[in-house]
C-alpha cells in the first residue's frame, strides 16, 4: 500500500451534521469517536483506508488515507452519484475532498452543486463563490452560482453571473433559462422573451421555457399569443407536471373567456341537460367510454371559445363545438367519478341543469 493523501482539519471545520443524530459535542469522545468512523467508511467505499489520528491538545484531526487494490477514485465516484441524483450519498464523499484541497475547483464546483440541489443555498454559494474566485472562466460554477442566488431571491447578483456565464459560452442552455427566470421575477418581461428566444434555439423541446414564454406573452397583455405557446408545449410534450402546467394555463384562459359574459352560461346549462336526457339511455359503461374519448380529445386541445370551430366524435353523431364537448364531459364523469377534475368548474351549470 502506498499513501495517498494526507489533511488535516480544525475540530470546529468539521460539519457535525454528518455524524448523525443526536449530534455529538465538539470533542467529546462520541465526537472522536463517529469521526474515526466516518472517514473510515468514505474510504471503505472505494477501495481506500484512512487512518484517523486526533490531537486533544491542538484540536487537530489528520487523516491518512491509503489506497488498495480496488481503488476508484474519490472525485470519479462522487460525480458517479451526483449523475446518478444520489445527492445525499455524494455529500460526505465531497466533504472529505474540500477537506483534503479546498481549494480545488471541481470539489468546490460538485459541493456547491450538491447543497443547491438539496436546497442549502447559502452553503452553495459561499463554495461557488470560491470556486469562480480562483477560475473565473468557470462556466458551469457561474451558472451554479446564478441559480442557486435566484433561489435566495438575490436576483441582480444572479443575473451578473449568469451574465458572466453568457459572455464565456453564448449558447449555454442552463444560463439562458436561468437569466429568463431572474428577469420574470424582476417582472422584465420583454428582456426575458429574448432570453426565452434564444434558449429555445439551442433547446427547442424544453417546454419549461415554452410555458415561460407564453407567461411572459400574458404578463404584457399578448395574451393570444400566449396561447399559441402553451398549445406547442403540450404538443411538443416531456415530463408529465409541464405538460399538465401547460394545460392548466390554457383552461385557466379559457374559463376567464368562458365567463366574461356572465357568471352562468345559460347555453352550458342547455348542453348539459340534452346530455343528461341522453345518458338516461345508456349504460354507465358507455358514459364511461364517452368520457375517456373526450378527454383524449380534450388533451389534443379544445377550443371552448369559438363556436365556428366544430369537432367531431364517434360515440355520438353530428358535430358539436368545443364549448359543448367541455360541457358533456362534464357532465359524463358527474355520473360515474364525480371529482374528476377536467380542468374547468361548470358545477353552476350542472347544478342548474339536474334541477330543470
Amino acid at each position: 500500500m502506498s499513501q495517498e493523501f494526507s489533511f488535516k482539519l480544525d475540530f470546529d471545520d468539521f460539519d457535525r451534521s454528518l455524524l448523525g443524530n443526536p449530534t455529538p459535542a465538539v470533542g467529546s469522545d462520541d465526537f472522536k469517536s463517529k469521526i474515526t468512523d466516518f472517514f473510515a467508511r468514505q474510504f471503505i467505499g472505494f477501495g481506500g483506508k484512512a487512518r484517523v489520528v486526533i490531537d486533544d491538545s491542538s484540536r487537530l484531526i489528520e487523516v491518512l488515507w491509503t489506497k488498495n487494490s480496488n481503488w476508484k477514485d474519490p472525485k470519479q465516484k462522487a460525480l458517479d452519484m451526483l449523475n446518478a441524483g444520489q445527492i445525499t450519498q455524494s455529500l460526505p464523499i465531497l466533504k472529505t475532498l474540500y477537506h483534503k484541497d479546498p481549494s480545488d475547483v471541481d470539489t468546490l464546483y460538485r459541493l456547491g452543486l450538491a447543497y443547491s440541489e438539496l436546497g442549502q443555498f447559502q452553503q452553495a454559494t459561499e463554495l461557488l463563490e470560491k470556486a469562480v474566485e480562483i477560475a473565473p472562466d468557470h462556466v458551469h460554477a457561474l451558472v451554479g452560482l446564478g441559480v442557486a442566488e435566484v433561489a435566495m431571491d438575490n436576483l441582480l447578483i444572479a443575473e451578473e453571473s449568469l451574465r458572466k456565464a453568457l459572455q464565456l459560452e453564448p449558447g449555454n442552455r442552463w444560463a439562458l433559462r436561468n437569466l429568463a427566470g431572474a428577469l420574470m421575477k424582476q417582472g422584465r418581461y420583454d428582456e426575458s422573451l429574448l432570453m426565452i428566444h434564444q434558449c429555445l434555439a439551442v433547446a427547442p423541446d424544453d417546454i419549461a421555457m415554452m410555458i415561460a414564454y407564453g407567461d411572459c406573452l400574458t404578463e404584457l397583455d399578448r395574451s393570444d399569443e400566449s396561447q399559441v405557446h402553451y398549445r406547442i408545449a403540450i404538443k411538443t410534450g416531456g415530463p408529465e407536471h409541464l405538460v399538465d402546467l401547460a394545460k392548466a394555463r390554457l383552461s385557466k384562459k379559457s374559463e376567464q373567456a368562458l365567463r366574461s359574459t356572465g357568471d352562468i352560461r345559460p347555453d352550458v346549462v342547455q348542453y348539459m341537460k340534452d346530455a343528461i336526457k341522453q345518458f338516461e339511455s345508456m349504460e354507465v359503461t358507455q358514459i364511461q367510454n364517452l368520457a375517456l374519448e373526450l378527454t383524449l380529445l380534450g388533451n389534443k386541445g379544445l377550443n371552448i371559445n369559438d363556436p365556428t370551430k366544430k369537432y367531431q366524435i364517434k360515440k355520438w353523431t353530428g358535430e358539436y363545438t368545443g364549448l359543448q364537448l367541455i360541457s358533456i364531459m362534464y357532465a359524463a364523469f358527474q355520473q360515474f367519478a364525480p371529482d374528476t377534475d377536467i380542468g374547468i368548474d361548470l358545477r353552476k351549470e350542472y347544478c342548474i341543469a339536474l334541477g330543470g
